[in-house]
């Protein structure tokens, strides 16, 4: 078959028109940082990409979870050395109050700082975390604690869970009795509500026998204190486990959809210089065209 000259002219935009579209290519690629910039460029590498940005959007939930869980039992901590300098407070109180050189009027006194002591430790119990109540099991929008009714108020039994990963969840919530005692029973409030009744009617055995009764208080603190610990440790590992998995994630994800930039200049390169001698061949085929059309 006899080349022609337009055929030659029109083989040569071809090229020409390749090599431009290979080269925008490249400099969109270095300038975006993705190898992927268009479904077409790897049908099979979008697939991957999408999966892993899947993939990590959902670890980001996870770790989100694992970071809030830590800082809600971080204040729960918190919470809970407060409620028991309170209680140390009052048996130091409780000591004081039951020497027998003590009068009425004294005993009185000590009564009224059980009671500020009591209605700090309600305010301890009625805390929240972002607005939410944190003692009272999933009914986080209700305070469990009244000052009046402390001692006979019954929170909450459920659980306040977070996901930190498809099929692990861990409870954050504590419910007010497991930390106050159950209420109708001796519980901290009813101790100390028992205690200041007892100072002001000037009762020395009522007085003597609250100590044991905040011992056990102090008791379910320490209790307490272990189970949020231990809460504590379990969404650390998590955290630790769900920042190493994003990062090999991340990894896979980068060796997918990332341009390996080096490589990248380097095409780019090549590609300019395979542009200029397009041109420069075409100007040599123009050039012997037009000669031949002059003879």
């Amino acid at each position: 078959m006899r080349v022609t000259g337009s055929m030659q002219n029109m083989q040569l935009l071809r090229n020409l028109r390749n090599i431009n579209e290979s080269m925008t290519q490249g400099q969109n690629q270095l300038a975006t940082g993705q190898r992927i910039t268009r479904p077409s460029d790897d049908p099979i590498g979008v697939g991957y990409q999408m999966r892993y940005d899947t993939d990590l959007d959902r670890s980001d939930e996870f770790l989100n979870n694992a970071q809030t869980g830590t800082e809600i039992l971080k204040t729960m901590d918190s919470l809970l050395q407060q409620a028991s300098d309170v209680m140390k407070r009052a048996r130091t109180l409780t000591l004081q109050a039951a020497n027998g050189t003590y009068d009425t009027e004294q005993r009185k006194v000590i009564s009224l700082e059980i009671k500020q002591l009591k209605e700090q430790l309600v305010t301890i119990g009625n805390s929240t975390y972002n607005g939410r109540f944190l003692f009272n099991g999933q009914k986080t929008d209700q305070a469990p604690y009244t000052i009046a009714n402390a001692a006979a108020e019954p929170t909450d039994s459920g659980l306040f869970y977070l996901y930190v990963s498809p099929s692990v969840k861990v409870p954050v919530s504590i419910t007010g009795e497991e930390i106050f005692g159950q209420a109708g029973t001796d519980n901290a409030f009813k101790v100390l509500d028992d205690l200041s009744a007892a100072l002001d009617a000037n009762n020395s055995a009522g007085i003597s026998a609250s100590l044991d009764k905040i011992d056990d208080s102090a008791d379910r603190f320490s209790l307490g204190w272990a189970e949020i610990g231990a809460r504590m440790n379990r969404f650390e590992l998590m955290e630790n486990r769900i920042t190493s998995e994003q990062a090999n994630l991340k990894e896979m994800r980068a060796n997918v959809a990332d341009v390996d930039v080096p490589t990248a200049i380097t095409d780019l390169k090549m590609k300019e210089v395979v542009l200029q001698s397009a041109l420069s061949t075409g100007a040599r085929i123009m050039q012997t065209s037009l000669l031949d059309f002059l003879r």
